[in-house]
């Protein structure tokens, strides 16, 4: 799963007990991603995503394929009793939006599939490919059946549009018989090194490995092993509108990330909207209509969130944190067009 998302969960899971406070745990989480940030192509979470578990390989596994479910797109002017208000006594919410203009919400522009412009090797001692887009940017990540010598067990390439800005000093290669730089570091994880060329004169890509630095001649033997046509995976949801202005740039197995204008793509959720496919819990917040189904929506001092059951001990779930806020009835409205595909995950936590 995507460390950020990964780390989100497992901290929401560990600290069910005593609650924190939200903002307070989600700084603490995504402080402590931060710091791997650099060395994961993508993070936390559209086809099977593979983890490095205590020195082995482990492949999780996508949901066993089953029908598509749609929250279908109410009116949009929902009747007023479906979305019942606070009582007038009640003083208002900083995230209370209802009184609010409406955020333009135009026809979705969010890919039914990530697309990586090369395929795996397929030659035994690789698993299965994944392929998800972190920060705008598409990600193909190869696990390794057994580990190679030194310690590495996974390899993540990143397409770039241009150049990856380099981290330490560059050492030249060549890979395919083009130009290419080895890249070498420290972080506190500990020595760290990357492969790095121009494809063509649209596409850069950087090969990194996990979670130890595979030595030069093993980055070159993979990349040299990549063959040089586009493979994709599936989107985990589908989307009938988004809010205008607004991009998407994490597309993972079991979330998608929109940013609002003048937010930087990045591989959290900080400041953004989140959609996340959960096992249902029990509902917290206020009960809203939600298209043909119900859902529950909270708001918290840092986050406001949106809970609508599937019916199947599944839940979409959508989260506004920071600077991402939406009027309600927006944020109902996109629930409502929003469909969790078959190749979507369940997050766990």
């Amino acid at each position: 799963m995507h460390d950020v998302e990964e780390r989100l969960r497992s901290a929401l899971h560990h600290h069910a007990d005593d609650a924190p406070a939200g903002a307070t745990m989600l700084a603490a989480v995504v402080e402590e991603s931060t710091r791997r940030r650099r060395r994961m192509a993508a993070l936390s979470a559209a086809a099977a995503v593979t983890t490095v578990l205590t020195g082995t390989a482990v492949a999780v596994p996508l949901l066993s394929p089953s029908p598509a479910l749609t929250v279908a797109a109410p009116p949009t002017a929902a009747p007023s009793s479906l979305v019942p208000s606070s009582p007038a006594s009640s003083p208002p919410s900083p995230w209370d939006t209802s009184g609010s203009a409406s955020t333009a919400l135009v026809p979705a522009k969010v890919p039914d599939t990530v697309t990586f412009p090369f395929t795996a090797p397929s030659t035994p001692g690789y698993a299965a490919p994944s392929i998800w887009r972190a920060a705008g940017n598409p990600v193909l990540r190869q696990s390794l059946q057994t580990p190679q010598p030194g310690g590495a067990m996974a390899y993540t390439t990143t397409a770039y549009s241009a150049r990856p800005d380099p981290l330490g000093p560059t050492t030249p290669t060549k890979v395919h018989g083009r130009p290419a730089t080895v890249v070498e570091w420290s972080d506190d994880v500990g020595a760290q090194r990357s492969l790095v060329w121009q494809e063509n004169a649209t596409t850069w890509l950087e090969l990194r490995t996990e979670p130890s630095a595979a030595d030069p001649e093993t980055l070159r033997a993979y990349a040299d092993a990549l063959l040089p046509k586009p493979s994709s995976a599936p989107s985990p949801f589908l989307f009938a509108v988004m809010p205008s202005g607004w991009t998407v740039d994490n597309i993972l197995p079991g979330s998608v990330t929109f940013c609002p204008p003048n937010v930087p793509a990045d591989q959290g959720f900080t400041d953004k909207l989140a959609v996340m496919l959960n096992a249902t819990t029990t509902p917290a917040g206020r009960q809203v209509q939600v298209g043909d189904r119900r859902g529950w929506l909270a708001h918290q001092d840092e986050a406001t969130t949106l809970e609508v059951p599937l019916g199947d001990g599944r839940s979409l779930l959508f989260q506004l944190l920071g600077k991402a806020t939406l009027p309600e009835e927006d944020l109902i409205r996109l629930a409502a067009g929003t469909t969790a595909t078959p190749n979507a995950e369940v997050g766990s936590g």
